[in-house]
Protein backbone atom coordinates (compact mmCIF):
# COMPACT_ATOMS: atom_id res chain seq x y z
CA UNK A 1 0.00 0.00 0.00
CA UNK A 2 1.35 3.52 -0.91
CA UNK A 3 1.69 5.83 1.98
CA UNK A 4 3.11 9.60 2.45
CA UNK A 5 6.24 9.53 3.83
CA UNK A 6 8.21 12.78 5.68
CA UNK A 7 12.14 12.29 6.18
CA UNK A 8 13.52 14.44 8.77
CA UNK A 9 16.83 14.90 8.18
CA UNK A 10 19.05 16.12 10.91
CA UNK A 11 21.81 17.17 9.09
CA UNK A 12 22.74 19.38 5.83
CA UNK A 13 21.74 18.09 2.33
CA UNK A 14 24.16 20.01 0.00
CA UNK A 15 26.24 19.10 -2.51
CA UNK A 16 28.42 18.11 -0.01
CA UNK A 17 27.30 15.64 2.82
CA UNK A 18 28.34 13.43 5.82
CA UNK A 19 26.78 9.98 6.31
CA UNK A 20 23.05 10.84 8.15
CA UNK A 21 21.93 13.43 5.09
CA UNK A 22 23.89 10.52 2.63
CA UNK A 23 21.73 8.13 4.63
CA UNK A 24 18.71 9.82 4.72
CA UNK A 25 19.35 10.84 0.47
CA UNK A 26 19.38 6.93 -0.16
CA UNK A 27 16.09 6.32 2.10
CA UNK A 28 14.37 8.72 0.00
CA UNK A 29 15.55 7.59 -3.66
CA UNK A 30 14.84 3.72 -1.82
CA UNK A 31 11.33 4.70 -0.67
CA UNK A 32 10.07 7.02 -3.50
CA UNK A 33 9.35 4.44 -6.22
CA UNK A 34 6.53 3.08 -4.39
CA UNK A 35 5.22 5.78 -1.60
CA UNK A 36 4.87 9.59 -1.96
CA UNK A 37 8.02 10.99 0.02
CA UNK A 38 9.14 14.40 1.42
CA UNK A 39 13.13 14.86 2.08
CA UNK A 40 12.87 17.53 4.48
CA UNK A 41 16.43 19.17 5.74
CA UNK A 42 17.76 21.86 8.43
CA UNK A 43 19.12 23.97 5.31
CA UNK A 44 17.31 25.29 2.13
CA UNK A 45 18.31 22.80 -0.72
CA UNK A 46 19.86 23.64 -3.65
CA UNK A 47 17.50 23.42 -6.68
CA UNK A 48 20.33 21.63 -8.44
CA UNK A 49 19.73 18.46 -6.79
CA UNK A 50 15.75 18.33 -7.53
CA UNK A 51 17.18 16.84 -10.90
CA UNK A 52 18.93 13.85 -8.91
CA UNK A 53 15.61 13.12 -6.70
CA UNK A 54 12.78 11.97 -7.49
CA UNK A 55 10.99 12.81 -4.01
CA UNK A 56 9.82 16.60 -2.73
CA UNK A 57 13.31 18.39 -1.39
CA UNK A 58 11.70 20.73 1.37
CA UNK A 59 13.73 23.01 4.40
CA UNK A 60 11.45 22.26 7.53
CA UNK A 61 11.51 24.86 10.12
CA UNK A 62 9.21 25.73 13.07
CA UNK A 63 6.90 27.62 10.48
CA UNK A 64 6.41 24.41 8.35
CA UNK A 65 7.05 21.31 10.84
CA UNK A 66 3.51 21.45 11.54
CA UNK A 67 1.86 21.45 7.92
CA UNK A 68 4.33 18.61 7.10
CA UNK A 69 3.55 16.69 10.18
CA UNK A 70 0.02 17.07 9.40
CA UNK A 71 0.44 16.34 5.96
CA UNK A 72 2.37 12.56 5.93
CA UNK A 73 0.93 9.18 7.24
CA UNK A 74 5.01 8.03 8.54
CA UNK A 75 7.18 10.09 9.99
CA UNK A 76 11.00 8.88 9.80
CA UNK A 77 13.37 10.86 12.42
CA UNK A 78 16.90 10.86 13.82
CA UNK A 79 18.55 12.73 16.30
CA UNK A 80 17.23 15.81 18.59
CA UNK A 81 14.22 16.08 15.69
CA UNK A 82 12.09 15.65 19.16
CA UNK A 83 13.93 18.38 20.79
CA UNK A 84 13.16 20.89 17.77
CA UNK A 85 10.08 20.13 17.13
CA UNK A 86 8.46 19.21 19.88
CA UNK A 87 5.05 19.32 19.01
CA UNK A 88 5.38 15.61 17.19
CA UNK A 89 4.88 14.46 20.64
CA UNK A 90 1.32 15.06 20.11
CA UNK A 91 1.42 13.31 16.63
CA UNK A 92 -0.98 10.72 16.24
CA UNK A 93 0.89 9.70 12.69
CA UNK A 94 3.36 6.65 12.32
CA UNK A 95 6.94 7.54 14.12
CA UNK A 96 10.36 6.03 13.19
CA UNK A 97 13.01 6.61 14.89
CA UNK A 98 16.61 5.94 13.29
CA UNK A 99 18.92 5.16 15.76
CA UNK A 100 21.76 4.01 13.82
CA UNK A 101 23.69 6.78 15.37
CA UNK A 102 24.65 5.85 19.22
CA UNK A 103 24.92 9.47 20.12
CA UNK A 104 25.45 8.89 23.97
CA UNK A 105 28.58 6.96 23.51
CA UNK A 106 30.17 9.44 20.79
CA UNK A 107 28.81 12.36 23.42
CA UNK A 108 31.77 10.16 26.29
CA UNK A 109 34.24 10.31 24.40
CA UNK A 110 33.87 14.01 23.21
CA UNK A 111 33.35 15.48 25.94
CA UNK A 112 36.73 13.65 28.09
CA UNK A 113 38.99 16.34 29.72
CA UNK A 114 35.70 18.66 29.97
CA UNK A 115 34.91 18.81 33.76
CA UNK A 116 32.80 15.94 35.28
CA UNK A 117 29.45 18.74 35.69
CA UNK A 118 29.96 19.54 31.81
CA UNK A 119 30.26 15.90 31.05
CA UNK A 120 27.77 14.90 32.90
CA UNK A 121 25.27 17.27 31.84
CA UNK A 122 25.86 16.31 28.54
CA UNK A 123 25.30 12.87 28.96
CA UNK A 124 22.43 13.20 30.51
CA UNK A 125 20.99 15.57 27.54
CA UNK A 126 22.08 13.16 25.27
CA UNK A 127 20.61 9.92 27.02
CA UNK A 128 17.31 12.02 27.58
CA UNK A 129 17.19 12.42 23.73
CA UNK A 130 17.14 8.76 23.11
CA UNK A 131 14.68 8.00 26.04
CA UNK A 132 12.31 10.34 24.21
CA UNK A 133 12.89 8.90 20.94
CA UNK A 134 12.28 5.29 22.34
CA UNK A 135 9.62 5.93 24.43
CA UNK A 136 7.08 7.97 21.78
CA UNK A 137 8.05 5.93 18.21
CA UNK A 138 6.35 3.12 17.28
CA UNK A 139 9.23 1.84 15.03
CA UNK A 140 13.29 1.91 15.40
CA UNK A 141 16.04 1.77 13.18
CA UNK A 142 19.36 0.64 13.69
CA UNK A 143 22.69 -0.43 12.26
CA UNK A 144 23.46 -3.80 12.56
CA UNK A 145 22.55 -6.44 15.27
CA UNK A 146 24.62 -5.16 17.97
CA UNK A 147 22.89 -2.03 18.32
CA UNK A 148 19.82 -3.86 18.26
CA UNK A 149 20.64 -5.79 21.47
CA UNK A 150 21.29 -2.01 23.12
CA UNK A 151 17.70 -0.54 21.92
CA UNK A 152 15.98 -3.61 23.08
CA UNK A 153 17.74 -3.83 26.47
CA UNK A 154 16.73 0.20 26.26
CA UNK A 155 13.16 -0.41 25.21
CA UNK A 156 12.73 -3.08 27.81
CA UNK A 157 14.06 -0.45 30.53
CA UNK A 158 11.70 1.77 29.53
CA UNK A 159 8.35 -0.29 29.61
CA UNK A 160 7.90 -0.48 26.10
CA UNK A 161 8.76 -3.97 25.94
CA UNK A 162 5.56 -4.89 27.49
CA UNK A 163 2.62 -7.77 27.39
CA UNK A 164 1.29 -5.52 24.77
CA UNK A 165 3.99 -5.41 22.71
CA UNK A 166 6.16 -8.35 23.28
CA UNK A 167 4.30 -10.43 20.52
CA UNK A 168 5.55 -7.55 17.79
CA UNK A 169 8.85 -6.29 19.46
CA UNK A 170 11.00 -8.47 16.54
CA UNK A 171 9.27 -6.61 13.52
CA UNK A 172 9.77 -2.73 15.46
CA UNK A 173 13.62 -2.70 15.57
CA UNK A 174 14.67 -3.25 12.20
CA UNK A 175 18.36 -3.67 11.32
CA UNK A 176 18.79 -0.90 8.87
CA UNK A 177 22.37 0.09 8.26
CA UNK A 178 24.33 2.40 5.94
CA UNK A 179 24.86 1.16 2.13
CA UNK A 180 26.43 1.87 -0.94
CA UNK A 181 25.31 2.69 -4.18
CA UNK A 182 24.22 -0.46 -6.46
CA UNK A 183 25.60 1.52 -9.99
CA UNK A 184 29.89 0.91 -9.59
CA UNK A 185 31.69 4.44 -9.15
CA UNK A 186 32.19 6.06 -12.06
CA UNK A 187 35.25 8.49 -13.10
CA UNK A 188 34.07 12.08 -13.19
CA UNK A 189 36.76 14.71 -13.02
CA UNK A 190 40.14 15.44 -10.71
CA UNK A 191 40.48 13.02 -7.35
CA UNK A 192 43.53 12.35 -5.45
CA UNK A 193 46.05 12.10 -7.78
CA UNK A 194 45.40 16.44 -7.65
CA UNK A 195 47.34 15.95 -4.51
CA UNK A 196 50.15 13.42 -6.19
CA UNK A 197 51.47 11.51 -9.08
CA UNK A 198 50.46 7.87 -10.71
CA UNK A 199 53.43 6.10 -9.08
CA UNK A 200 52.03 6.85 -5.51
CA UNK A 201 50.54 4.30 -2.86
CA UNK A 202 47.46 6.20 -1.25
CA UNK A 203 46.02 5.51 2.11
CA UNK A 204 42.70 6.97 1.86
CA UNK A 205 40.96 8.02 5.60
CA UNK A 206 37.79 8.81 3.90
CA UNK A 207 35.98 10.98 5.97
CA UNK A 208 36.01 13.78 9.05
CA UNK A 209 38.82 13.51 12.44
CA UNK A 210 36.35 12.73 15.10
CA UNK A 211 37.43 12.52 18.34
CA UNK A 212 36.89 8.48 18.62
CA UNK A 213 38.94 8.34 16.06
CA UNK A 214 43.29 7.21 16.51
CA UNK A 215 44.76 8.80 13.08
CA UNK A 216 48.02 9.46 15.46
CA UNK A 217 49.15 6.17 15.57
CA UNK A 218 48.43 5.85 11.87
CA UNK A 219 50.43 8.82 10.99
CA UNK A 220 53.32 7.49 13.24
CA UNK A 221 53.46 4.44 11.10
CA UNK A 222 53.78 5.85 7.97
CA UNK A 223 56.33 7.96 9.11
CA UNK A 224 58.32 4.79 10.07
CA UNK A 225 57.46 3.50 6.13
CA UNK A 226 58.40 6.67 4.67
CA UNK A 227 62.49 6.08 4.31
CA UNK A 228 62.03 2.35 2.44
CA UNK A 229 58.56 3.53 0.28
CA UNK A 230 58.71 7.38 -0.46
CA UNK A 231 55.78 6.60 -2.50
CA UNK A 232 53.62 6.52 0.40
CA UNK A 233 51.13 8.74 0.84
CA UNK A 234 48.33 9.04 3.54
CA UNK A 235 45.09 11.77 2.56
CA UNK A 236 42.77 12.37 4.84
CA UNK A 237 39.65 13.57 2.75
CA UNK A 238 37.47 15.40 5.40
CA UNK A 239 39.05 18.02 7.07
CA UNK A 240 35.72 20.58 7.46
CA UNK A 241 32.25 19.11 7.87
CA UNK A 242 29.76 20.84 5.31
CA UNK A 243 27.65 21.61 8.70
CA UNK A 244 29.15 24.65 9.43
CA UNK A 245 27.12 24.28 13.06
CA UNK A 246 29.60 21.29 14.03
CA UNK A 247 33.13 22.42 15.06
CA UNK A 248 36.79 20.94 13.66
CA UNK A 249 37.34 18.41 17.23
CA UNK A 250 40.58 18.49 18.83
CA UNK A 251 42.10 15.26 17.62
CA UNK A 252 41.73 16.63 14.25
CA UNK A 253 44.40 19.31 15.69
CA UNK A 254 46.25 16.66 17.03
CA UNK A 255 47.03 15.49 14.19
CA UNK A 256 47.81 18.15 12.23
CA UNK A 257 50.31 18.99 14.94
CA UNK A 258 52.04 15.64 14.82
CA UNK A 259 52.37 15.61 11.33
CA UNK A 260 54.01 19.12 11.26
CA UNK A 261 56.07 17.39 14.33
CA UNK A 262 57.20 14.82 12.24
CA UNK A 263 57.53 16.97 9.26
CA UNK A 264 55.19 14.98 6.39
CA UNK A 265 52.94 17.60 6.08
CA UNK A 266 52.15 18.06 2.21
CA UNK A 267 54.55 15.38 1.18
CA UNK A 268 53.33 12.35 2.58
CA UNK A 269 50.42 13.29 4.94
CA UNK A 270 47.70 15.51 3.39
CA UNK A 271 44.55 17.03 5.08
CA UNK A 272 42.51 17.59 2.31
CA UNK A 273 40.36 21.27 2.55
CA UNK A 274 37.05 21.07 2.73
CA UNK A 275 34.80 18.12 1.87
CA UNK A 276 34.19 16.52 -1.43
CA UNK A 277 30.74 16.82 -3.36
CA UNK A 278 29.05 13.57 -3.16
CA UNK A 279 28.77 13.43 -6.65
CA UNK A 280 32.32 13.39 -6.96
CA UNK A 281 33.48 11.20 -4.26
CA UNK A 282 34.02 8.07 -6.77
CA UNK A 283 36.49 10.17 -8.08
CA UNK A 284 39.12 10.08 -4.91
CA UNK A 285 37.69 6.61 -4.01
CA UNK A 286 39.33 5.29 -7.00
CA UNK A 287 42.41 7.55 -6.95
CA UNK A 288 43.23 5.60 -3.53
CA UNK A 289 45.14 2.08 -3.15
CA UNK A 290 44.15 0.98 0.41
CA UNK A 291 41.04 2.48 2.47
CA UNK A 292 41.72 2.98 6.28
CA UNK A 293 40.03 3.81 9.53
CA UNK A 294 41.32 3.90 13.10
CA UNK A 295 39.87 3.93 16.14
CA UNK A 296 40.23 3.26 20.20
CA UNK A 297 38.70 0.16 21.96
CA UNK A 298 35.83 1.64 23.18
CA UNK A 299 32.15 0.80 23.70
CA UNK A 300 31.53 3.37 21.24
CA UNK A 301 33.74 1.24 18.70
CA UNK A 302 31.61 -1.69 20.12
CA UNK A 303 28.58 -0.33 18.62
CA UNK A 304 29.71 1.11 15.62
CA UNK A 305 28.88 1.69 11.72
CA UNK A 306 31.76 2.95 10.29
CA UNK A 307 30.01 4.37 7.12
CA UNK A 308 33.74 5.39 5.38
CA UNK A 309 34.16 1.04 5.22
CA UNK A 310 31.47 0.97 3.18
CA UNK A 311 32.94 3.70 0.45
CA UNK A 312 35.75 1.41 0.38
CA UNK A 313 34.32 -1.61 -0.45
CA UNK A 314 32.09 0.82 -2.91
CA UNK A 315 35.32 1.64 -4.70
CA UNK A 316 36.74 -1.82 -4.78
CA UNK A 317 39.63 -1.21 -2.04
CA UNK A 318 41.17 -3.54 0.62
CA UNK A 319 40.62 -2.27 3.56
CA UNK A 320 43.28 -1.49 6.78
CA UNK A 321 41.30 -0.95 10.39
CA UNK A 322 41.46 -1.57 13.96
CA UNK A 323 39.20 -4.51 15.13
CA UNK A 324 36.40 -4.35 17.54
CA UNK A 325 33.56 -3.09 15.16
CA UNK A 326 31.20 -5.20 13.32
CA UNK A 327 32.61 -4.47 10.25
CA UNK A 328 36.02 -5.17 10.91
CA UNK A 329 34.84 -8.76 11.72
CA UNK A 330 33.00 -9.23 8.45
CA UNK A 331 36.00 -8.02 6.90
CA UNK A 332 38.52 -10.87 8.54
CA UNK A 333 35.32 -13.10 7.58
CA UNK A 334 35.22 -11.88 3.61
CA UNK A 335 39.30 -11.40 3.59
CA UNK A 336 38.68 -8.04 2.39
CA UNK A 337 41.41 -6.60 4.27
CA UNK A 338 43.49 -6.53 7.31
CA UNK A 339 42.55 -5.70 10.90
CA UNK A 340 45.38 -4.54 13.19
CA UNK A 341 44.57 -4.32 16.94
CA UNK A 342 44.15 -0.26 18.91
CA UNK A 343 46.81 1.74 18.65
CA UNK A 344 49.46 -0.77 17.78
CA UNK A 345 51.88 1.63 15.21
CA UNK A 346 53.78 -1.88 14.69
CA UNK A 347 50.60 -3.31 13.33
CA UNK A 348 50.12 -0.79 10.96
CA UNK A 349 53.20 -1.02 9.80
CA UNK A 350 53.05 -4.89 8.90
CA UNK A 351 49.83 -4.10 7.93
CA UNK A 352 50.47 -1.33 5.14
CA UNK A 353 54.03 -3.00 4.39
CA UNK A 354 51.63 -6.27 3.13
CA UNK A 355 49.55 -4.29 1.07
CA UNK A 356 52.47 -2.41 -0.81
CA UNK A 357 53.44 -6.16 -1.96
CA UNK A 358 51.20 -6.22 -5.34
CA UNK A 359 50.78 -10.26 -4.87
CA UNK A 360 49.28 -10.01 -1.88
CA UNK A 361 47.30 -6.89 -2.51
CA UNK A 362 45.24 -8.87 -5.41
CA UNK A 363 44.97 -11.59 -2.64
CA UNK A 364 41.92 -9.09 -1.24
CA UNK A 365 40.20 -7.92 -4.46
CA UNK A 366 37.77 -10.98 -4.23
CA UNK A 367 36.86 -10.82 -0.76
CA UNK A 368 36.39 -6.73 -1.16
CA UNK A 369 33.67 -7.32 -3.81
CA UNK A 370 32.00 -10.00 -2.23
CA UNK A 371 31.72 -7.88 1.45
CA UNK A 372 30.13 -5.00 -1.03
CA UNK A 373 27.40 -6.85 -2.85
CA UNK A 374 25.98 -7.45 1.09
CA UNK A 375 25.49 -3.62 1.45
CA UNK A 376 24.12 -2.15 -1.65
CA UNK A 377 21.12 0.58 -0.74
CA UNK A 378 18.28 -1.53 -2.54
CA UNK A 379 19.37 -4.52 -0.40
CA UNK A 380 19.79 -2.97 2.87
CA UNK A 381 16.48 -0.63 2.68
CA UNK A 382 14.00 -3.38 2.04
CA UNK A 383 13.39 -4.00 5.61
CA UNK A 384 12.46 -0.17 5.53
CA UNK A 385 10.40 -0.81 2.83
CA UNK A 386 8.39 -3.87 3.83
CA UNK A 387 7.78 -1.13 7.16
CA UNK A 388 6.15 1.80 5.06
CA UNK A 389 3.93 -0.54 3.18
CA UNK A 390 1.76 -1.75 5.92
CA UNK A 391 2.49 0.61 9.33
CA UNK A 392 0.53 0.35 12.05
CA UNK A 393 0.84 2.65 15.61
CA UNK A 394 2.43 0.48 18.58
CA UNK A 395 0.41 -1.39 20.46
CA UNK A 396 0.81 0.24 23.45
CA UNK A 397 1.03 3.62 22.34
CA UNK A 398 -1.77 5.88 22.69
CA UNK A 399 -2.67 10.03 23.15
CA UNK A 400 -3.09 11.02 26.62
CA UNK A 401 -4.15 14.68 27.10
CA UNK A 402 -3.02 15.48 23.69
CA UNK A 403 0.99 14.08 24.27
CA UNK A 404 1.89 10.51 22.90
CA UNK A 405 2.51 7.89 25.97
CA UNK A 406 2.60 3.92 26.51
CA UNK A 407 -0.59 3.00 27.74
CA UNK A 408 0.49 0.01 29.43
CA UNK A 409 3.47 1.61 31.89
CA UNK A 410 6.42 4.03 31.90
CA UNK A 411 9.33 2.80 34.16
CA UNK A 412 10.47 6.47 34.67
CA UNK A 413 7.53 7.89 35.97
CA UNK A 414 7.14 5.12 38.14
CA UNK A 415 10.46 5.57 39.70
CA UNK A 416 10.16 8.92 40.17
CA UNK A 417 6.57 8.32 42.08
CA UNK A 418 8.66 5.66 44.53
CA UNK A 419 11.67 8.08 44.26
CA UNK A 420 9.19 11.24 45.77
CA UNK A 421 7.48 8.34 48.02
CA UNK A 422 10.60 7.28 49.66
CA UNK A 423 12.11 10.91 50.36
CA UNK A 424 8.84 12.08 52.10
CA UNK A 425 9.23 8.97 54.34
CA UNK A 426 12.80 10.05 55.06
CA UNK A 427 12.60 13.47 56.00
CA UNK A 428 9.45 12.59 58.48
CA UNK A 429 9.56 12.51 62.01
CA UNK A 430 8.76 8.99 62.65
CA UNK A 431 12.04 8.22 60.20
CA UNK A 432 14.11 9.86 62.37
CA UNK A 433 12.63 8.79 65.85
CA UNK A 434 13.14 5.44 64.61
CA UNK A 435 16.58 5.91 63.18
CA UNK A 436 18.38 4.25 66.39
CA UNK A 437 16.13 0.69 66.23
CA UNK A 438 17.12 0.47 63.09
CA UNK A 439 20.72 0.77 63.60
CA UNK A 440 20.73 -1.59 66.75
CA UNK A 441 18.81 -4.11 64.20
CA UNK A 442 21.95 -3.26 61.18
CA UNK A 443 24.55 -4.24 64.04
CA UNK A 444 22.58 -7.10 66.07
CA UNK A 445 22.02 -9.06 62.17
Amino acid sequence: MSHSILLLCPDYITERMAGPAIRYWEFAKALAPYHQVTLAAPNDIPATLQAAMPARLIQHTQANIAELANNHDIIIFQGHILDFYPLLRQSSKILVADLYDPVPLEGLEQHQGQSITTEMDSLKQQVRTMNDQLKLADYFLCANERQRDLWLGHLLALGRINPLTYQQIQQRVLTVPFGLPDIPPQRTGLGLRQFSNNEDFILLWGGGIWEWFDPLTLIRAVHKLVPNYPQLKLIFLGSQHPNTTIQTMPMQHRAEALTRELKLTNTHVIFQTGWVPYNSLSNYLLDADVGVSSHFDTLETHFSFRTRILHYLWAGKPIITTQGDVLAKAIVDHKAGIIVNPQDENGWVAAIEKLLNPVYYATYLAGVHSLAQHYRWTSVTEPLKILCANPEIAPDMCLNNGLRKSRHWDCEEEYNALKCYLDFIERSNSWRITAPLRAIRRWVT
